[in-house]
């Protein structure tokens, strides 16, 4: 089981922070600013909200990718992900 770690930089400009694999992986996330994820598309009106210092535990299917956006100015979103064999 591989277990990757980062820090993303989020700004107002849709990213994706997890792509899309061959397996399914387990996802925390933690916010420090407030931020919206979601699918490719997302945005401020569309995503799933995190405030600041909320946290998510998330399960992505094989060819499943994750989106962040925030509204204004720039902020971190602490990522760790397992992939599940």
């Amino acid at each position: 089981m591989a277990i990757l770690s980062s820090q993303v930089t989020v700004t107002t400009t849709s990213q994706s922070i997890i792509g899309t694999d061959n397996v399914s992986r387990d996802v925390l996330l933690h916010a420090k600013h407030q931020v919206f994820i979601g699918n490719s598309g997302v945005t401020i009106t569309n995503g799933y909200i995190m405030d600041n210092g909320d946290q998510i535990r998330l399960t992505l299917m094989e060819g499943e990718d994750l989106w962040v956006v925030t509204d204004a100015g720039t902020g971190i979103l602490y990522v760790l992900v397992s992939k599940i064999d």
